[in-house]
């Protein structure tokens, strides 16, 4: 598969505010060596102009690189965007049905007649993932409780604004998420915590992060955890994690693409060896998450990617939810999606399910 380059390739990346190695791999400069042997220049999107950030989303660049959450890139997919998938991360343990303390709300079936908020953003270009999330998790706490979608009321928890990321460049995550604005993630999720403060609902959906956060507060507390159930299908909400990359940067680089995977088969392991210093890095790129969350995330997930048949059945099956909800609206097969040789080869193996290039 290797090829010998005799320029410079430029390569842009860019990774969600979630636990994936690609973080690490880009703090300890892991990222930009490997892709620096094959003479890759590596660039964060968000050091691009701002007309260029919405990529993170749709996948546009002919030369991207991008690592997150599950729901754009399956949009960007069923959109037509021509993207590989090559690695898959699953590191995360469901979401939390919130409540307000003294409410009277203790269990899920006492939500029914009650307002339930459901974030809706009020203009968008590309798929409100948010929304997706939030109502992959209500729904299936509702079904595990025995209550269905019509004995509740979904309140939509509208958000004005930009539909874009707006600010300065920066150079990378970290600088990113450390920013204030970004750090507070005022844009989106104080709506729905707001909203339940104010008692415009009655409950919420927030991932366990998020969730652990608000409740130190004390005002609010957690009537059901997706994360206690031994059904692994319960995690399913914009993970597992996906690392896609254009399809003609993989066709005419595939030695960048097994770089990039290199990096982060690295970090993936060296997270395993130093969880607490790797918790150190991810508290700088998970906003909102509660620090003894991020510490104890580290040392219970694989963060090797992988495109293994249970990571493969989840993206599956967010996409088939996907698609029954609205939220994309063409189909496509996932196996047809994921190509397994360029991690075959990072990992030092050779690919046995396609030909080589």
């Amino acid at each position: 598969m290797s090829r010998k380059t005799t320029k410079s390739t430029e390569v842009i990346y860019t990774i969600c505010p979630v636990l994936v190695a690609s973080h690490v791999a880009v703090a300890k400069g892991w990222l930009k060596t490997e892709l620096a042997k094959v003479k890759a220049d590596l660039k964060y999107l968000r050091s691009l102009p701002q007309e260029e950030w919405l990529t993170h989303f749709t996948h546009a660049r002919s030369n991207q690189f991008r690592d997150g959450g599950n729901i754009p890139s399956i949009w960007a997919r069923s959109e037509g965007r021509k993207t590989r998938l090559i690695g898959l991360t699953f590191s995360t343990d469901g979401g939390q049905i919130l409540a307000r303390v003294g409410s009277g709300i203790n269990r899920v079936s006492d939500l029914k007649g009650k307002r339930i908020g459901l974030f809706q953003r009020a203009a968008t270009d590309r798929v409100d993932f948010h929304r997706a999330v939030v109502e992959h998790g209500i729904l299936a706490a509702l079904e595990l409780n025995g209550v269905k979608p019509r004995e509740v009321k979904l309140v939509d928890l509208r958000l004005e604004g930009p539909d874009h990321p707006t600010g300065a460049p920066v150079n990378s995550p970290a600088e990113l998420w450390n920013r204030p604005a970004e750090r507070n993630l005022a844009s989106l999720y104080t709506r729905e915590i707001g909203a339940l403060l104010a008692g415009e609902v009655e409950a919420i959906y927030s991932n366990r992060g998020r969730s652990l956060t608000y409740q130190a507060q004390g005002n609010v507390k957690a009537i059901e955890d997706l994360g206690r159930y031994p059904d692994w299908t319960l995690q399913i909400a914009n993970s597992p994690f996906t690392l896609a990359v254009s399809e003609e940067l993989a066709s005419e680089h595939p030695e960048v693409v097994v770089a990039y995977l290199k990096a982060a088969i690295k970090a993936g392991r060296w997270i395993k060896d130093h969880p607490l210093e790797a918790a150190g890095i991810f508290s700088k790129v998970l906003p909102g998450w509660d620090a003894g969350v991020v510490a104890e995330s580290v040392t219970r997930f694989d963060l090797v990617p992988s495109l293994s048949p249970q990571n493969l059945a989840g993206i599956n099956i967010e996409k088939e939810f996907l698609l029954k909800h609205g939220y994309i609206k063409n189909d496509f097969d996932v196996n047809d999606w994921a190509d397994p040789r360029f991690i075959e080869e990072a990992l030092g193996g050779k690919s046995r399910v396609l030909p080589a290039w």
